[in-house]
């Protein structure tokens, strides 16, 4: 029986896409057209976790190789240890469909153990010929070794190495780890790298059409080996510290030494001086001793005692001053973080366009700490001339948050009645507008227990207080 003549073949996709995997492979069996539209459906994401599901794929695939391969677009394995024969299966089905295949992701989740059941798999999962996005989840010898074979086409990497194996390894460096791929790949991304360099040893790698690296490491980087292996880089995002939260003047020493050598470098050699986005911690950013102009910088300062935040405070100020930027977005906690942000920004980027802040604060901090925020945003906004301006008010419990790291951070919901009264989001449109009548560009949010409270769109003509949408 053929269904073309009754059954629109959009109607037949519709319905085959809300069926499960087994009602599909059901369905296949009714007739010809539904037996040749089934693999798309079943094929389009494909998990591997065992034995059972390798010798179910494979067999599947055996019926109609040439046809199905086109199909596969997701791939994740999660393999643990396989059979000789289970594992021979899954090579030679590799062996003979990598010329073919072209994959949307190929996800290798902990896939040391599969590897070692068969090396053969190194050479077969090495030949793919297209991967737009191949991510690694905990790499380790084998895994290197595969990513060092690799001769088909990768856009995007993605390394996760947190945990401790991979740090010691001499090639948990994705410099070293990703050479085979520097001529196709773009996206660069690396969770817990080592990521030092002999010096010397990767001078040769050049990674030309990278534009995107985002990078997270155990230890402070060598910033001129990145900036070489990574020339023509637009974004960055950058991590060197295991904590976000609290940092001890003696870690602060230790990361100058590593700033000096980075800005001497940097200047002696060049690189990365013009950056279209940058994006990490006030104190990560600034011990890659960047000079130059960024486009946009995005950064979090996060809740922290007082001598915490005069490091993180400084940090910030010496990061400003080394570069020139058009947009800057702050997340913030506490209000006297970001009136230490605003008197930055005011003595080091009088030429900011935008400025955003995410701003956090406690309803239980001290009244005047909270005015004197928002006296120095007016201030600041009064005396600077940006083009357009974008806050976000977040009210929580955030004084009890104030704990150890390794801490489980959970929040006390705060009400409406008690963040209102403190911010006065009502008159702040109107202080603004008082002060710079040609910033047109403003959006205002109050947001409380993740609740809407009040809200000024970019764009909206700025009200009365009382023409304020609240709850």
């Amino acid at each position: 029986m053929d269904l073309r003549p009754a059954l629109n073949y959009d109607v037949v996709h519709l319905v085959m896409s809300l069926l499960s995997k087994r009602e599909v492979i059901s369905m296949m069996g009714t007739c010809k057209t539904l037996y040749r539209e089934g693999p798309k459906f079943l094929l389009h994401e494909v998990t591997l976790k065992d034995e059972h599901d390798i010798r179910s794929f494979t067999q599947f695939m055996a019926a109609d190789p040439y046809h199905r391969i086109r199909y596969l677009s997701i791939f994740t394995f999660r393999c643990g240890r396989l059979s000789v024969e289970a594992a021979l299966l899954l090579r030679v089905f590799l062996q003979f469909s990598a010329p073919f295949l072209r994959l949307q992701q190929l996800r290798l989740l902990d896939p040391e153990v599969m590897l070692r059941c068969d090396l053969g798999l190194i050479q077969a999962f090495s030949r793919i010929a297209y991967i737009a996005t191949l991510s690694i989840r905990k790499p380790d010898a084998l895994s290197f070794d595969l990513l060092s074979k690799m001769s088909g086409f990768v856009h995007t990497a993605i390394l996760d190495c947190k945990y401790p194996a991979a740090a010691q390894l001499a090639d948990s460096n994705p410099i070293l780890a990703l050479r085979s791929l520097r001529n196709t790949l773009v996206d660069v991304v690396a969770y817990g790298f080592e990521a030092n360099v002999t010096p010397g040893r990767c001078a040769s790698i050049v990674f030309l059409h990278v534009r995107k690296l985002r990078l997270e490491t155990f230890a402070p980087i060598n910033s001129v080996e990145y900036a070489r292996a990574f020339p023509n880089l637009a974004s960055l995002h950058f991590s060197c510290r295991m904590s976000v939260m609290r940092i001890e003047e003696r870690e602060r020493d230790e990361l100058a030494v590593h700033r000096n050598r980075n800005r001497m470098s940097l200047r002696e050699c060049g690189g990365w001086s013009t950056l279209e986005y940058l994006d990490g911690t006030p104190i990560d950013l600034w011990v890659l001793g960047l000079q130059g102009i960024v486009g946009r910088l995005r950064s979090f300062m996060g809740s922290m005692d007082e001598a915490c935040q005069d490091i993180v405070a400084g940090a910030f100020e010496e990061l400003m001053r080394d570069i020139r930027v058009k947009q800057v977005h702050l997340d913030i906690w506490t209000s006297r973080a970001v009136r230490d942000a605003l008197r930055t920004l005011s003595r080091t980027s009088r030429d900011l366009e935008h400025l955003g802040l995410n701003i956090v604060f406690d309803p239980k901090e001290p009244p005047a700490d909270v005015k004197g925020m928002l006296d120095a945003l007016v201030e600041y906004v009064a005396r600077n001339s940006l083009r357009s301006l974008a806050v976000v008010f977040s009210c929580m419990d955030i004084l009890s948050l104030m704990r150890e790291d390794d801490a489980e951070m959970t929040s006390a919901p705060a009400s409406a009645d008690e963040c209102k009264p403190l911010l006065h989001p009502e008159s702040l449109a109107v202080r603004i507008q008082s002060v710079a009548p040609s910033l047109r560009d403003i959006s205002l949010e109050l947001w409380v227990d993740n609740k809407e409270i009040g809200t000024l769109r970019r764009g909206d003509e700025i009200p009365n207080p009382e023409h304020w949408a609240c709850n």
